[in-house]
């Protein structure tokens, strides 16, 4: 059994943050979308890849949001949340929610449907996860949100992939990688 101990005494370390960024980034991963919606109703929703499971018993999974994102403090302060493992024929979607709009819902009304908590889920994916809020965790710019899995669907699409800065399919990704050795 393992107990949390805060970790004290760190010293201040100047670090190269692209360089932390690039070195990051080599790790190829799923792309995500997270979406809630606020107590004033308006939806929100961000393109991820820091997604990760938790936990089977209870159905646990985690993700980050940078504490000074636009819609941190909606994210943070929400009941709910849904992820949305997204297919290789939606890097449009991701590449949109991943920038700043007024409304990021607007261009995509066709594909989303109320879900858990009158969040908005996707109605294709790879795999969905609709969570309550479980706990959170401010650590360094980043705040971790753990959800509690309520519903969840998988289908056998082929994923989304990030890898080096880049987005792309898993063959994509693939020989970008085998081209670098």
């Amino acid at each position: 059994m393992y107990s949390w101990t805060d970790i004290t005494g760190d010293e201040p370390h100047t670090v190269d943050a692209i360089r932390l960024r690039k070195a990051l980034g080599s790790f190829p991963t799923g792309v995500c979308l997270v979406t809630t919606v606020g107590a004033d109703g308006k939806r929100e929703g961000m393109t991820i890849n820091s997604f990760a499971s938790v936990s089977l018993t209870p159905p646990l999974v985690l993700w980050s949001i940078r504490d000074d994102a636009r819609s941190a403090d909606v994210f943070i302060s929400a009941t709910n949340f849904i992820i949305t493992v997204l297919t290789e024929t939606q890097q449009e979607l991701a590449m949109h929610f991943a920038k700043p709009a007024a409304d990021k819902f607007e261009r995509y009304e066709d594909v989303f449907e109320n879900g858990l908590g009158g969040c908005p889920r996707l109605t294709s994916s790879v795999a969905t996860f609709e969570c309550t809020t479980y706990s959170r965790y401010q650590e360094g710019d980043h705040t971790i949100l753990v959800g509690r899995i309520q519903e969840f669907s998988g289908s056998q699409a082929n994923p989304l992939m990030f890898h080096a800065g880049q987005v792309g399919t898993v063959q994509e990704v693939a020989e970008k990688i085998a081209k670098q050795t």
